[in-house]
């Protein structure tokens, strides 16, 4: 089975082995914005922005290309040059994350959806998910926007809190075309824990079982389905046989497939320098 690749912002030339991914499932629209230290807001950041997404559509101008809006927590988004809107919350997990955050800064919505639909309008093959969405509701709403916009391409959504899988069925009824189950987030939210503690376990049969039930909900309404998030070769291994693709990370690909890329420090050097940022702002 073809996986699908995750990039985020890695300035790539060529398509990254093209008998293992398919297509770009998810570009992280948040390591755009935070490779800059600029907030959507500034006309430099939008120029970025559109530029790498107008690179990657090329490349890929025969296959699918997912972005992915940014989803910065408070403590990145406040320490980007540009953000007007600063909230005091003191843990990363929660709070105004996402499409929550789009809501409350309406300001960065409108000039995120600007950028992609001018890059829509000659890269037909763009497509975009919106993360850490509450439930169908919000979804609707977060689409209406985008239309409102001119974006008239496909459009898909993260299901990373539990409140978006118990509303699984209604946000099947939005008009989405692709499903990606955020798999770091969700398992934090339903243990009640982070990322690489003890009980942090996406193999879990509780979370394949949440999975089962994900697919067999949205084969019947033929909707593209996936995970996403920082997966070991074990959970890609069992995803594949049960026929669900993965979205890998281009900074995974030495790990789990034990093959050179051309850039394997961009993801670490962007969140290394990002988090100096953050700590000398606190």
């Amino acid at each position: 089975m073809q996986n699908q690749l995750a990039l985020s912002g890695e300035r790539i030339v060529e398509k990254i082995y093209p008998q293992l991914f398919h297509h770009v499932g998810m570009i992280r629209g948040e390591y755009l914005l935070r490779e800059i230290n600029q907030n959507i807001l500034l006309p430099s950041c939008q120029q970025f922005v559109k530029d790498y997404l107008d690179t990657i559509c090329h490349l890929y101008s025969d296959e699918e290309v997912w972005y992915r809006f940014s989803e910065l927590t408070n403590a990145e988004a406040n320490s980007l040059d540009g953000t007007k809107e600063y909230f005091d919350e003191r843990h990363p997990l929660f709070g105004y994350r996402g499409t929550r955050r789009l809501f409350a800064c309406p300001d960065e919505f409108q000039a995120e959806a600007h950028v992609v639909t001018e890059v829509y309008q000659t890269n037909p093959n763009l497509s975009l998910i919106f993360p850490f969405v509450n439930d169908a509701e919000q979804l609707k709403q977060a689409i209406r926007v985008l239309r409102q916009h001119g974006f008239t391409g496909k459009v898909g959504t993260m299901i990373e809190l539990p409140s978006a899988y118990f509303d699984l069925d209604r946000i099947l009824e939005t008009g989405i075309s692709k499903i990606v189950v955020g798999m770091n987030d969700l398992t934090s939210f339903v243990f009640a824990t982070v990322r690489n503690s003890q009980w942090h376990d996406m193999e879990s049969p509780i979370m394949l079982e949440m999975l089962r039930q994900i697919q067999d909900k949205v084969r019947m309404k033929k909707i593209d389905f996936a995970v996403a998030g920082y997966l070991n070769p074990s959970f890609i291994q069992k995803m594949n046989q049960m026929d669900i693709k993965c979205i890998i990370h281009y900074s995974s690909i030495p790990e789990i497939f034990d093959l050179k890329i051309d850039h394997p420090d961009h993801l670490k050097r962007v969140k290394e320098e990002s988090k100096k940022i953050q700590r000398s702002n606190l």
